[in-house]
């Protein structure tokens, strides 16, 4: 393009405008960067009056091509983007409410090329383009007009408005530049949040069951799971909506491939990420032979910075008694835990049903073992990794000599002096007054109930007879049965003491309880505190309400085994 062509934009610029030389010079040079050098002197002449909405009556296909974009370059708050690539994932189209009373609709879709994906958001009419018949994966199309702005989960996204336009099979493309995209298996050890559009192959460990639940708007949605394990881990996959109806006809030790699913970190535990499905979202069933082996890891200390599926030996330097714990579906179940050493450190095992039955009566304190395929899990209340057997795994009894084992570590922990240590049983709870008892929890905990409370009484708004109420809070509840072999007995958690218990804010929980993801922490929660020992002070008191003594939590912890010894030798002693 000649010098005077790049005169006549500036002088219509300048006409349109009133904008000086240096001022659109300046312009020019900033949109040269922004653009990162992909686009011409008259180029960035051109873009930048249609953005001031200069009418320069000139052919702009030679000027778009000199804008040759990939998605790599888009940045934020980058405007009049023109860029072609493949669909790669399509996604719902949603209705809302406008301001002036009317019905908006939004949809998105993933594009993708050879530099990268980004998420393509459609408003209003721009979404009918879902109702072609092409308009699926794979499929060429071309982004005209487009504008970068962050999205919901911090990455960047092109927003088509009223002004863009979308060119779907455009005919003016070389479709060699753009090959069709290849969805390769990954291992779930490698899932990460930069990826999208992921694609997963292994053994379906659980299903849980599809649920309703209700949105703000009022509406009922529906929301299920699936637990996913392969040789380097495992991952929840969340399922929404009508895409729940994918899996009634799956199995527990199914083997599956699932494709088209999204990484995203969960809500309550910045330490797990969890995937979701869309509408396109696939699952086929294989008929593979799916077997897990590993490689025995060579210390203990290892299996703390490791993930997923391991094997190891190891010495029993503590075993628990064999416990029952009751289900959410009041199913008994039994529980056996135990702590594994070596010269370099230790892990705690746990052990469920017909396997922890078995094994109470083969392990023993010094017992030499080789657990092959074990899972691990990282335990939020003792901040370290432990060990879960799975259906695959396998655990044998061997004679292992080793030196030097590895167990707690006193020096690391804070000596609590407020506990007499005056433990009393659960079944001779007979008059009221303030009591510590041992145990451990013996049922999956079924709720959390938060309520507004009046800050100076600390009653329910409901009940609050302040004459001057000055503010309110949200408090939390926590009801747990705790097990000492004697009995059992219910203990109640308020405030503070149910925050710790749980380690969470009340705020926070309250900003997700009407939400499906208050369940999930629920869930999460129930299971990293069942068959826990806890020792706990409190008030004891008769309940009208279950004809049975309970108690009122003044404090607790989590009974560390070789402190309890350390205390009960000191007792022996004198």
């Amino acid at each position: 393009m000649s010098e005077m062509k790049a005169e006549a934009y500036i002088n219509k610029i300048i006409e349109g405008t009133g904008l000086t030389r240096k001022e659109i010079q300046e312009m020019v040079d900033d949109k040269k960067k922004e653009l990162k050098g992909l686009i011409s002197e008259e180029g960035a002449l051109f873009v930048i009056a249609r953005e001031l909405g200069v009418d320069v009556k000139e052919e702009n296909k030679d000027i778009l091509q000199d804008i040759d974009l990939n998605i790599v370059d888009i940045t934020e708050n980058m405007k009049n983007i023109n860029i072609t690539g493949r669909i790669k994932e399509i996604y719902n189209v949603n209705k809302f409410n406008k301001a002036d009373g009317g019905m908006g609709y939004v949809g998105s879709f993933l594009l993708h090329d050879k530099t990268g994906d980004i998420r393509i958001v459609l408003w209003d009419d721009n979404v009918n383009i879902f109702n072609e018949d092409n308009f699926g994966q794979n499929e060429l199309i071309k982004i005209i007009n487009g504008i970068a702005k962050k999205g919901k989960f911090s990455d960047k996204e092109i927003h088509i408005s009223r002004f863009g336009k979308i060119v779907l099979s455009p005919d003016d493309v070389d479709y060699k530049k753009y090959p069709k995209v290849k969805f390769e298996l990954i291992n779930i050890n490698d899932v990460n949040l930069n990826l999208k559009s992921i694609t997963l192959e292994g053994k379906l460990i659980q299903i849980s069951p599809i649920r309703d639940f209700t949105r703000k708007s009022g509406e009922i949605g529906k929301v299920g799971s699936i637990s996913l394990l392969d040789s380097t881990g495992s991952i929840r996959i969340t399922f929404w909506n009508e895409d729940t109806e994918k899996l009634k006809d799956l199995q527990v030790n199914d083997i599956i491939s699932i494709s088209n699913l999204n990484p995203r970190l969960s809500n309550l535990d910045s330490k797990t990420i969890d995937m979701f499905a869309s509408k396109n979202t696939t699952i086929k069933k294989s008929q593979k032979k799916f077997e897990i082996e590993v490689g025995l890891i060579q210390n203990i200390k290892e299996l703390q910075e490791n993930k997923g599926v391991v094997s190891f030996e190891g010495k029993i330097t503590s075993l628990d008694d064999l416990k029952e714990i009751t289900s959410k579906s009041g199913e008994i179940l039994s529980l056996l835990g135990f702590v594994i050493s070596d010269d370099t450190d230790w892990i705690r095992a746990t052990l469920w049903k017909e396997t922890a039955e078995e094994f109470s009566e083969k392990l023993s304190v010094g017992q030499g073992l080789i657990l092959k395929n074990v899972m691990l899990r990282f335990n939020n209340f003792s901040q370290r990794n432990e060990i879960s057997a799975i259906n695959d795994s396998s655990i044998d009894l061997i004679d292992l000599e080793i030196e030097n084992l590895k167990t707690y570590n006193f020096t690391k922990r804070s000596q609590d002096t407020s506990y007499s240590g005056n433990y009393v049983k659960i079944d001779s709870i007979n008059n009221p007054g303030i009591v510590e008892i041992k145990g451990y929890i013996a049922r999956e905990l079924n709720n959390i109930t938060i309520y507004e409370a009046c800050t100076k009484c600390m009653k329910k708004i409901d009940n609050c007879d302040c004459e001057i109420r000055e503010k309110t809070e949200f408090r939390m509840i926590v009801n747990l049965i705790i097990d000492d072999g004697s009995s059992s007995i219910r203990t109640t958690f308020m405030g503070e003491k149910a925050e710790k218990l749980i380690g969470v804010e009340t705020d926070k929980l309250v900003q997700i309880r009407e939400t499906p993801d208050f369940e999930k922490f629920l869930e999460k929660k129930s299971s990293e505190l069942l068959g826990k020992d806890i020792v706990i002070k409190g008030k004891a008191k008769f309940s009208d309400y279950s004809s049975s003594y309970e108690i009122s939590v003044f404090d607790s912890k989590y009974l560390d085994i070789d402190e309890e010894l350390e205390r009960v030798m000191k007792i022996i002693e004198t």
